[in-house]
């Protein structure tokens, strides 16, 4: 019995050496080819068939409808790949545009990403534009629908962004390991109490926003919260909602959400956003 424990043990030890070892491997191959530190993550959380609902399609009418996600703080654009492939099922031209979110402020980010919906209108004619932000992406949008020269928004729909800043960044925000891991840019600028949340929220013509609900799960958020955004700091006055019973990280990629966002995308409301309310 004692050898079979040591035999276990060894074992134990000898996958917790080799998942350590493809953890550092991929931190590595991350920074060295400039990638965000959670792509292998994000990729495979995403990984998997998409749902398929024939009723919700796009019709075959030749018009071009395109639909540019956002990606939230440390994340990579694989974290949004379900809904970009799912979106793409249903006839939608999706950009999913990277962007080094912990390098630089906001406003950076907002002009990279003036930059790539210039590229998809060098394209040709756009006859439907639609974007879709997870977390801190959401304020992105945001910022880019401000400029005098942003391409006018038919939808958006924001999923647990902190449109006025969130709480637990304000908090954490003079920790070393959260500088360290978030950076001192755009990060520092999710506290409330950043200069940005001062200015005005651009709404488009259809706005929603996907609220994530696991209850009081992080005690210093006040109420209840998705772990890193709380319910009030998520919803957005003015814009239709849906709450969902998702954390934080979760919400990016869960069949549910995505299913909310093609839904509002499609028909300008949530699937359940009467019986969230």
């Amino acid at each position: 019995m004692a050898r079979d424990g040591t035999s276990r043990l060894r074992r134990v030890a000898r996958l917790a050496w080799r998942g350590g070892a493809a953890v550092v491997l991929a931190y590595v191959v991350s920074v060295v080819c400039g990638m965000p530190v959670a792509w292998p993550f994000d990729c495979l959380v995403n990984a998997g068939g998409v749902e398929v609902v024939p009723a919700l399609r796009l019709p075959a009418d030749g018009r071009r409808r395109v639909v540019v996600l956002q990606h939230g703080i440390w994340r990579s654009s694989y974290a949004l790949l379900r809904l970009q492939r799912t979106l793409q099922a249903h006839g939608y031209e999706v950009h999913n545009l990277d962007y080094p979110s912990t390098m630089a402020r906001i406003e950076e980010h907002a002009a990279r990403l003036a930059l790539g919906v210039e590229r998809v209108f060098a394209g040709g004619p756009v006859d439907e534009l639609s974007f879709v932000g997870h977390s801190m992406g959401g304020l992105v949008i945001q910022e880019y629908l401000r400029s005098p020269s942003a391409r006018p928004a038919a939808t958006c729909v924001f999923v647990a962004t902190p449109h006025r800043g969130a709480a637990l960044a304000g908090l954490r925000g003079h920790w070393f390991l959260f500088r360290l891991a978030m950076g001192t840019s755009a990060a520092l600028q999710l506290s409330p109490g950043d200069p940005f949340h001062q200015r005005p929220i651009a709404m488009a013509g259809r706005t929603g926003t996907i609220v994530g609900d696991v209850g009081e799960g992080n005690p210093s958020i006040p109420g209840h919260d998705d772990g890193t955004v709380g319910i009030a700091e998520a919803t957005l006055p003015g814009a239709d909602s849906v709450t969902l019973p998702l954390g934080h990280t979760a919400i990016a990629y869960d069949r549910r959400a995505v299913r909310e966002v093609l839904t509002f995308l499609r028909t300008g409301a949530f699937a359940n956003g009467a019986a969230a309310r």
